[in-house]
């Protein structure tokens, strides 16, 4: 658009503008010359196409601040989840007797998982019968 920076004169402004393109030009316009029969003030010389270098820059600003956002909202998921999982760690590490018991099972269903090997799974019968078995009393 041409005089719509304010601060440089329009003779030094650089017209070449890539979103001013010879296709943006009514249909009607174009005839013998270049560009519709205008005269070529530059003697057949063309300037180049100059680079949208400020919508390049606000695109990758907008790319970034998405990047960001992505992380921030990640990480809040992750720390909400952590904060969720704390009492099943919990009771598992009392469960097992200290945390270095709990690591140790953990890393040995880690290896058994990798391997394949499965441990037998009880049996509903097995299930009912322990749900309604004794627990030891823990009295000194």
């Amino acid at each position: 658009m041409i005089g719509s920076n304010f601060e440089t004169p329009v003779m030094y402004q650089d017209l070449a503008n890539s979103t001013m393109g010879p296709l943006n030009m009514m249909p009607g316009m174009y005839g013998a010359g270049l560009y519709g029969g205008y005269p070529q003030y530059l003697g057949g010389v063309q300037l180049p196409r100059q680079l949208d270098n400020d919508k390049f820059q606000t695109m990758k600003q907008k790319e970034n601040e998405g990047k960001k956002t992505l992380k921030i909202a990640g990480a809040a998921i992750a720390i909400i989840l952590a904060i969720g999982s704390l009492g099943r760690i919990r009771k598992g590490i009392r469960s097992a007797g200290g945390t270095g018991k709990y690591l140790v099972n953990k890393w040995n269903d880690l290896v058994n998982w990798v391997k394949g090997n499965k441990k037998p799974k009880a049996t509903l019968w097995q299930k009912f019968k322990n749900f309604f078995k004794r627990k030891p009393t823990n009295t000194p």
